[in-house]
């Protein structure tokens, strides 16, 4: 009998072991499984963090990028806006520096040889004229000259090329004053007087009386012409005598520009008439 009880309470023993066991089993599974699905959730939503983390890295990237590269067209436009506005002034410079005036016309009226001699005389007529090249005024001088090639002398003052770029009121041009005319056979001084010393050159007028700025320029020219610092600080770069020829036919008709710069063009007209 008393093995019987020992044996029952062996086998109780073993039960609740196994029980308690099990017991222990099922609480680690559901601990696992609770934890399992409270963890989860918890790590999908790291991970989402995570990606939304690394996206809006991303987007704070692209959007600092964008802010750069709106930023360099903005400056590309600034350029491109301050280089226009550059060619613009070149352009209108180098027009500028290449604009011609026309100042006076020639026209030959007569050519007869000389007796004995291979020399021609040349009678022509000399007027000054404005921008449409219609006469400025009734003005006409007619000279009689030994040869067939014209010599016109004209002082000339040329300012700096910032004043003409400028269209400065006085300096915006070059000016010139008429000496002398004559021809190949015949020496300078024996030419003949086209304007008067300190007389107002109309070929450039204003539409005024000649400025105390241009009565000081030929009123001192010479002295000008030789003193380098007073030339500077009245804006001049050059001042000096001038004479373009051409050798001329009979019934032609010359016309003597001026360029804003300072240089002359003599040219044969197509049509006398």
């Amino acid at each position: 009998m008393g093995k019987v009880n020992e044996t029952v309470r062996t086998v109780n023993s073993a039960v609740r072991t196994l029980l308690l066991a099990v017991l222990l089993v099922v609480a680690g599974v559901a601990g696992w499984k609770g934890y399992s699905l409270y963890n989860e959730p918890q790590k999908k939503l790291a991970d989402k963090q995570h990606e939304l983390d690394a996206v809006s890295a991303k987007l704070a990237g692209a959007e600092s990028q964008v802010a750069e590269q709106r930023e360099q067209i903005d400056g590309l436009k600034t350029d491109l806006v301050e280089m226009a506005a550059r060619v613009d002034k070149l352009e209108t410079s180098n027009r500028l520096l290449k604009l011609r005036h026309r100042i006076a016309r020639l026209k030959v009226l007569d050519q007869t040889e000389n007796e004995g001699s291979s020399r021609v005389t040349t009678r022509v007529e000399f007027y000054e004229v404005n921008a449409e090249g219609a006469p400025i005024s009734d003005k006409r001088r007619q000279f009689t000259i030994e040869g067939d090639r014209v010599y016109i002398e004209c002082l000339v003052a040329k300012f700096d090329d910032r004043y003409v770029e400028e269209k400065d009121l006085d300096r915006g041009t070059a000016i010139c004053l008429f000496q002398r005319i004559f021809g190949e056979y015949q020496q300078p001084q024996e030419g003949f007087e086209i304007e008067e010393s300190g007389s107002s050159p109309t070929s450039y007028a204003r539409g005024g009386e000649m400025s105390e700025f241009e009565r000081r320029i030929w009123r001192d020219f010479w002295e000008i012409a030789n003193d380098p610092q007073q030339a500077a600080e009245i804006g001049i770069r050059a001042a000096h005598a001038d004479a373009p020829s051409i050798r001329v036919k009979k019934d032609g008709l010359y016309e003597l520009e001026l360029r804003s710069t300072g240089e002359f063009t003599l040219r044969p007209l197509p049509d006398a008439a």
